[in-house]
C-alpha cells in the first residue's frame, strides 16, 4: 500500500482541459513535473515552478512532504509564454499502485470542439499563430489551404492548454 493523492490538474485560463491523477506521495515534484511536460506542455525546454500562495516549492521535494487534502498550487511553465495550471488536492488514501509508476491518469477531458474562425462549420485543426489573436486563426483543413499566411506559421490544434503557443504540437497528446 503507498500513500496517494488523487489530483485535479485544470489549465488556469482554460478549464476546458483538465486531468484527474492518481499520484505516489513518494514521488517528486520533479516527476509531477515531467509528467505534465510529457502529457500537455513540452515544446522547447522552458523553465517551470510550483508554486503555493507566493513561496516556489523545491522540484526535488517529495509530493507527500507538502501536498494535503483541498490545497491549491499553481504550476507554471514557461515564462515568457506561460501556461498555468491549476493543481487541486482532492483527497489523499492509501491504495496501490502499478509497478513502476507513480502517476496514473484517472480520467481526461474530451479535446473541446473548436468550430473554424473562416468558415464557422467545420472543426479547427490547425492555428496559424500569427492570425490566432485577431480571431481569425483557428483554421479547418479546407480553409487553411487558402489561407494568407506561410504554412510555417501553423501548428496544429491538441487536446492541450497550450495548444497555439510557442512550437507546442502535442507530440504525446495524440
Amino acid at each position: 500500500m503507498h500513500s496517494l493523492f488523487h489530483i485535479q490538474v485544470i489549465g488556469n485560463y482554460s478549464p476546458d482541459y483538465w486531468l484527474h491523477l492518481k499520484v505516489n506521495g513518494n514521488g517528486r515534484f520533479q516527476t509531477l513535473d515531467q509528467f505534465l511536460r510529457d502529457i500537455w506542455l513540452e515544446c522547447c525546454g522552458h523553465m517551470s515552478a510550483f508554486r503555493h500562495g507566493r513561496n516556489e516549492l523545491g522540484i526535488s521535494r517529495r509530493l507527500e512532504e507538502l501536498l494535503e487534502p483541498e490545497m491549491e498550487l499553481l504550476y507554471e511553465y514557461d515564462f515568457g509564454t506561460t501556461t498555468e495550471l491549476l493543481i487541486k488536492v482532492l483527497a489523499e488514501y492509501q491504495g496501490p499502485m502499478a509497478k513502476n509508476k507513480s502517476i496514473e491518469i484517472l480520467a481526461r477531458n474530451e479535446a473541446p470542439e473548436i468550430s473554424c474562425d473562416e468558415c464557422g462549420e467545420s472543426s479547427a485543426v490547425l492555428i496559424c499563430t500569427e492570425c490566432q489573436w485577431d480571431g481569425a486563426g483557428w483554421l479547418c483543413q479546407e480553409c487553411a489551404e487558402g489561407h494568407e499566411c506561410d504554412e510555417e506559421m501553423f501548428l496544429p490544434v491538441v487536446n492541450s492548454p497550450r495548444t497555439g503557443v510557442c512550437g507546442y504540437t502535442g507530440e504525446l497528446t495524440r
